[in-house]
């Protein structure tokens, strides 16, 4: 269906695997802490969200200054400063929150993640698809919308599996899925370390 000649570019693979990790990392995080809300604070959907709000207001403000850190900063060099960013979320999370502390607790941690979140997502893509030329552009934005996919799903797999394994006792499910996230989001940080940077363009980012 499409090209194998596409998996031959070493930037364009470090790059799908970035963009593959992120996507686990985000829907595994996000699904075990929506979980770990409602069926172990008590909160329900609506209240759930609300407290997730400081995840969106992360991703919204690191969305706004999207271009200007392009502008200054190599593309890989944000997508390893998002894994950094958003794995320091998580841990803020384990270290502040649990079943008994208050509800502020997750909003430091939580708005990390988004703030990292929004900051590598765009920035992988671009690594990706600037690696072909235009003609080769329809079949790496498919591949590349695939392998996202991939990771959403197996985020919520991997997490899912941890939630109803009874290796752990009391509420620790919970700690070790999102131990589990930050692990990836290390192997993530790996995968972008062996990306080279590339030129900054002033007019437009990346080049």
């Amino acid at each position: 269906m499409i090209s194998t000649r596409l998996f031959r570019n070493r930037t364009s693979n470090l790059g799908l695997v970035t963009q593959n990790l992120q996507w686990l990392f985000l829907q595994g995080s996000f699904f075990v802490i929506s979980v770990f809300l409602q069926t172990v604070r008590g909160y329900s959907a609506i209240e759930t969200g609300l407290i997730l709000t400081a995840s969106t207001m992360g991703i919204l403000v690191s969305s706004s200054a999207a271009a200007r850190l392009a502008r200054r900063r190599p593309q890989v060099i944000l997508i390893r400063a998002g894994f950094v960013i958003t794995a320091v979320g998580i841990v803020l999370l384990l270290l502040m929150s649990d079943a008994d502390s208050e509800v502020w607790t997750f909003l430091p941690g939580l708005f990390l993640m988004g703030f990292g979140i929004g900051v590598m997502l765009t920035s992988s893509v671009n690594v990706v698809q600037s690696a072909f030329p235009e003609q080769d552009q329809g079949e790496i934005s498919g591949l590349s919308r695939s392998v996202s996919n991939l990771g959403s799903s197996h985020g919520s797999a991997l997490v899912g599996s941890v939630l109803v394994s009874t290796a752990f006792v009391g509420n620790s499910e919970y700690g070790a899925a999102l131990a589990g996230m930050a692990g990836l989001g290390v192997l993530g940080l790996g995968a972008a370390l062996l990306i080279a940077p590339t030129p900054v363009d002033p007019a437009g980012g990346s080049i």
